[in-house]
């Protein structure tokens, strides 16, 4: 004797055949053996990954991204400054022509013509505007020097 097949006149749903198989797997197993994303595959990778991304700065972020803003003018000021000071050398008027008398010395000079400066940045001057180097001056010499400013 044969067995009779069964044949069911209603058609199976998606949810009996997900009930069978939820069945046949267990709840330790089930996480473990997960179908793949699809999106996930389709798109290359994390969906979150592929939208474009903006920076948000908090209250904390915005101040300190003020302050180094700041901090960087100020830094560009200060040098602007020093870069002025420094070209800006004692005398920086119109030159005139010394002539040199028995005894002096460039230092000597460069304190009459610049009182009120440092002597040895005006004997460079002095130096570099008569192409002098290391050579002494000697009496009757005409030199040209800066005016005090």
């Amino acid at each position: 004797m044969t067995s009779p097949i069964r044949t069911s006149t209603t058609p199976r749903t998606a949810r009996d055949s997900r009930t069978a198989r939820d069945s046949r797997i267990s709840s330790g197993a089930r996480s473990a053996t997960r179908a793949p994303d699809v999106r996930r595959s389709r798109l290359g990778g994390d969906p979150r990954s592929q939208q474009p991304t903006s920076v948000r700065l908090t209250r904390r972020g915005r101040l300190v991204a003020f302050m180094a803003s700041v901090a960087a003018l100020g830094a560009v000021i200060v040098g602007a400054g020093q870069v002025a000071g420094a070209s800006a050398e004692p005398g920086g008027g119109e030159p005139s022509v010394v002539v040199v008398q028995a005894g002096e010395t460039l230092w000597g000079i460069a304190q009459e013509v610049a009182p009120g400066s440092d002597p040895r940045g005006v004997v460079q001057q002095i130096r570099r505007m008569n192409d002098l180097g290391t050579a002494p001056i000697v009496p009757g010499q005409s030199i040209v020097v800066p005016v005090a400013g």
